[in-house]
């Protein structure tokens, strides 16, 4: 019979900082970047990171591209000469039998149980604010879905707790404020990519016992999606209806609620209070680890397939013939097929940081006092146009 008592694995993991770890894996990080990721920042971008005044709450916003984010986001703490505390899933501290929670802990990582509506975390991250000492990071886009150029949907965790932290705070400073830095990241493979990718494809298709393919690299890589999908529905026992041959992205999506389906029904769980597909995925999955049953670590593993499909975007790579997307949706389907943890880039690449000028989230005061839905809404759709402008315009430079 299933339990609803917690499991040990949840609890909440504070960040423990220790400088001389931080320092060590900034060392290494650098020496690592240099080799396999440039990282190409102007001293004018920089320049805002140091100039950030003293003693006001700090939250540093970014896309969340890549597994690099984070030691891109530890070189720039160690350039600009602040000390980044860094909001991560709670997945990823159960990593190595726990090891990986004590390094992440050392390094200024603290824990948020996605998708669970975490106070506890949300409550930590409001204190970090208030302490004015350190930057807070976090990536609102919630995942890596490997969809470099197109900025998912933000939530607006980042802002709340910012509000929070200055609604707190002027009790006693009135004048007291926080500051939103936004941040993008774009990468991006200078040098030709079609041989490795050809040969990756080649792989699969092998491993799909797919003949060799004379198309495009978006045309086979399309069919190596298409195969992979059908084998997921097969595995499942999903059968979807068609009147007609179906899109691809449409095909995939069907399929993601197809299965999102069957788990709900299996608990009689039906997560009507999100809208999107992956929050419900993230939701639901918060729910069944916090059950004692034997199945929970399959489901679990079933609901990480909802979670990839949903950057399963054929549209994505789909149009022109850029070699940095098809990379990208090379390495999600290396992912699913091989099941790789974490996919490993093709080759070295350069990466574009950009950063814009802080905003005084305390000029927003009276409108969270008066509307917080209303002005939680308005700031982050704002911040993730911003943050998208900013790929765009690293996109056309790199062009050139």
């Amino acid at each position: 019979m299933a339990s609803d008592k917690p499991t040990f694995k949840n609890t909440f993991l504070p960040a423990r900082p220790s400088e001389f770890v931080i320092k060590t894996a900034q060392t290494l990080i650098r020496a690592q970047l240099a080799m396999t990721n440039k990282v190409f920042i102007t001293d004018e971008d920089l320049e805002r990171l140091r100039a950030l005044p003293k003693d006001a709450g700090l939250v540093l916003v970014s896309n969340h591209a890549d597994e690099m984010d984070p030691r891109v986001c530890l070189d720039l703490a160690r350039r600009c000469g602040k000390r980044f505390m860094i909001m991560c899933n709670r997945e990823a501290f159960n990593e190595n039998f726990g090891l990986a929670g004590k390094a992440l802990q050392s390094l200024g990582y603290f824990s948020v149980n996605r998708g669970a509506h975490d106070l506890t975390a949300k409550d930590y991250a409001v204190d970090l604010v208030k302490a004015g000492k350190d930057i807070l990071v976090m990536f609102p886009e919630g995942e890596i879905f490997y969809l470099n150029e197109v900025i998912q949907r933000f939530h607006a965790g980042a802002i709340s707790i910012a509000m929070d932290a200055i609604i707190s705070q002027r009790a006693s400073q009135p004048e007291w404020s926080a500051y939103l830095i936004p941040m993008a990241i774009k990468y991006h493979y200078p040098e030709s990519i079609e041989d490795i990718l050809s040969r990756r494809m080649t792989r699969m298709e092998t491993r799909l016992g797919l003949s060799k393919m004379e198309g495009t690299l978006i045309e086979r890589l399309r069919r190596i999606q298409q195969t992979l999908l059908h084998r997921e529905q097969k595995s499942y026992g999903i059968s979807l209806e068609h009147t007609i041959e179906p899109e691809l992205g449409d095909e995939i999506l069907r399929t993601q609620e197809a299965l999102l389906q069957l788990i709900e029904e299996k608990h009689q769980k039906k997560l009507m209070s999100q809208k999107n597909l992956i929050d419900q995925s993230w939701q639901l999955g918060a729910e069944l680890r916090e059950m004692n049953f034997p199945q929970k670590k399959k489901e679990l593993e079933d609901l990480k397939v909802i979670e990839h499909m949903v950057s399963w975007r054929p549209s994505y790579y789909g149009t022109g013939n850029s070699q940095d997307r098809i990379a990208e949706a090379l390495l999600k389907q290396e992912r699913d097929l091989y099941k790789i943890k974490r996919p490993q880039q093709l080759a070295n690449r350069n990466v574009y940081v950009k950063i814009a000028e802080p905003t005084n989230l305390g000029l927003f005061a009276d409108d969270y006092s008066k509307d917080a839905h209303g002005m939680l809404s308005k700031v982050t759709t704002n911040l993730h146009d911003q943050i998208q402008s900013m790929i765009d315009e690293m996109v056309k430079l790199i062009g050139r």
